[in-house]
């Protein structure tokens, strides 16, 4: 075999390149911030230098933006509306560009969203900080608490406020607004949820009669429902839902490494109709610099009707005032059906060539599938599918759509999901694969909730595949269920509660395929499961072990609760001596149904 002389390399790629017709791989180029004349730490608007950035992105060749580590100051537009926010990073149809941080501090002023990623391919964003200075969410702790009125203290350098006509008003940066939202307290100690309690803590006091009793004290006039200890955080915020953080729609590939949110002004991330989206070591975190207990005012992160993957990985999230993450698909009614393959539907869940499912509510179970030929839009709630081939025979009006096409997969590993958030942890409803390892939760709800609804949310994707292992479950629950209530947070530990309600034990389950092993269960109470309408249950290779670190108190009081579920299997699992109760409550089945070891099992 005759060698190659690569002394000659060099010089055939540039003759081959030199042929007419050739084709070059795309170049990278870099663009820095500070070349375009903005000075790091000037607390000048960098909007007009991040748009002047983004318009070189506009070819096809790669191109990373480079903030030289500082700080960088977002402004609003206060010229525009009050109810208008505006963009830090506006980016819509670009290909293949990185946003490098390099360790910087962003900092949004006003009603701010920090990035909206649209019809995009292919971008990245890291090595960055994001904060307000004035964040609308307002954190006080308590002073005194008496049948008369509570004392609340602020920190206002951070949380400005004014008291007009006796009423207390959150302001900011071009905004004011009177207390709104969940108002929760927080130890004042651990910085953790409240022990026990839910959302509206002696939220009739503080959005009542309100006086100034010295600077930054202000007393709030009702008989509380709640006495905190001295020093337990409260929160409430200017709005809710005002603007997402980082908005991802109509894109492919991205990917958020090595940054941290401290705050937002909804949901953290939020991604739609979107392929392929990644957090890696992408944190929504409590700036404990600031002696901050909250961060965000809804979801960490959401994402619906997707595709391909979602990968979330080496994420620590705390503070936020709802769930850790959500995923789903959506339900549309069908509220008429015109010919044999046109439907109007309340609620547009699709576009031309997308797979769509049909289910029967009552059954909850898909159908026979169709592809769309052509939507319409009928007026602002309403829209007109055409279908490719006629409908099923049996499709009715008052039956729902799911979109088949438009379904991802979800990969969590080596998470922390903290009870420094309100709410649960993990929902999801996909019918895709699901992979949860290897994390570690101490929520102040369920840990993971796997729901599906055709009644309040009509959040779709009946699971098919799903896989919990090698966690730790460490004293979740401790702002379960005392009722039953599902604004609770959570029947147990894990909990799976579709809409669906089987009627007897011939019911054909909604979830399937829910695999629940090699995990660590440490408990201060008894409920372990709280599942309905699963086929394939299993739980196995699991260490529980019961805690001392709060009184017991749920209203569920067997270690599973099953309803309408086939096919259980709880075996193999290594249980400590004091965890005594040892009960499986099933209703809806038959003995048949359940395969255990070392729980009785009690038909209803």
């Amino acid at each position: 075999m005759q060698q190659i002389n690569f002394k000659f390399i060099p010089l055939i790629l540039v003759l081959i390149f030199s042929i007419p017709g050739a084709k070059c791989l795309p170049q990278s180029k870099t663009i820095s911030i500070k070349d375009l004349g903005y000075v790091p730490g000037s607390h000048r608007n960098v909007i007009p230098f991040v748009v002047e950035a983004l318009k070189q992105c506009e070819s096809s060749e790669a191109v990373t933006i480079v903030f030289p580590k500082g700080r960088y100051d977002f402004w609003q537009d206060f010229s525009k509306t009050s109810s208008r926010f505006s963009i830090g990073f506006p980016m819509e149809n670009l290909k293949n560009v990185v946003i490098n941080g390099d360790s910087s501090e962003f900092i949004f002023h006003g009603n701010m969203q920090i990035a909206n990623i649209s019809k995009c391919e292919n971008i990245t964003f890291k090595n960055f900080t994001v904060d307000w200075d004035f964040p609308f969410i307002y954190e006080g702790r308590y002073l005194n608490s008496t049948d008369e009125y509570i004392e609340l203290e602020f920190d206002k350098d951070q949380y400005r406020y004014v008291i007009e006509d006796g009423k207390f008003y959150l302001t900011g940066e071009g905004w004011k607004a009177a207390p709104t939202g969940y108002f929760n307290m927080f130890d004042r100690d651990t910085k953790e949820i409240l022990y026990k309690t839910h959302d509206g803590n002696n939220s009739q006091l503080i959005t009542g009669k309100a006086e100034e009793v010295s600077p930054g004290i202000v007393r709030f006039y009702g008989k509380p429902n709640i006495k905190p200890p001295k020093g337990t955080y409260t929160a409430f915020m200017a709005g809710r839902y005002m603007t997402t953080g980082i908005n991802i729609t109509g894109s492919k590939d991205v990917y958020l490494k090595d940054l941290t949110i401290y705050h937002a002004l909804s949901h953290a991330v939020v991604g739609s109709r979107s392929e392929n989206i990644t957090m890696d070591n992408a944190n929504i975190k409590i700036n404990e610099k600031k002696g901050r207990v909250t961060s965000i005012i809804a979801d960490n992160s959401h994402f619906l009707n997707c595709k391909g993957s979602i990968k979330i990985i080496n994420c620590a999230h705390t503070g936020a005032h709802d769930d850790f993450i959500n995923v789903h698909g959506t339900y549309s009614k069908i509220d008429s059906i015109i010919g044999n393959n046109i439907v109007i539907t309340s609620r547009l869940n699709g576009e031309n060539g997308d797979e769509i499912w049909f289910v029967n509510p009552s059954l909850c179970q898909r159908s026979d599938s169709r592809i769309i030929k052509s939507v319409e839009l009928v007026d602002n709630r309403k829209a007109k599918i055409t279908f490719e081939t006629p409908l099923p025979k049996e499709i009715v009006a008052g039956n729902y759509m799911e979109n088949k096409t438009w379904t991802p997969e979800l990969e969590i590993r080596n998470c922390r999901i903290l009870k420094q958030h309100r709410a649960r942890g993990i929902l999801v409803t996909t019918p895709k694969k699901v992979i949860i390892e290897d994390n570690y939760f101490r929520t102040a709800g369920t840990a993971i909730l796997i729901e599906g609804d055709m009644d309040y949310w009509f959040e779709s994707g009946a699971n098919r595949d799903v896989t919990i292992r090698n966690n730790v479950f460490d004293n979740c629950l401790t702002s379960g269920c005392i009722s039953g209530n599902r604004w609770e947070w959570g029947e147990g530990i894990i909990t799976i509660t579709p809409s669906h309600r089987p009627q007897d034990d011939k019911t054909e389950p909604y979830h399937q395929n829910i695999r629940i092993e090699n995990n660590i269960f440490k408990t201060f109470d008894v409920p372990l499961i709280h599942a309905r309408s699963v086929r394939g249950l299993f739980f196995r290779n699991n260490e529980i072990i019961k805690t001392y670190a709060f009184e017991p108190y749920l209203w569920q009081k067997s270690s599973f609760l099953l309803d309408g579920c086939r096919d259980v299997v709880i075996k193999e699992n290594k249980i400590h001596n004091e965890y005594v109760t040892r009960t499986i409550v099933a209703e809806h089945m038959k003995k048949s149904d359940v395969k255990s070891e070392d729980f009785s099992l009690i038909l209803k």
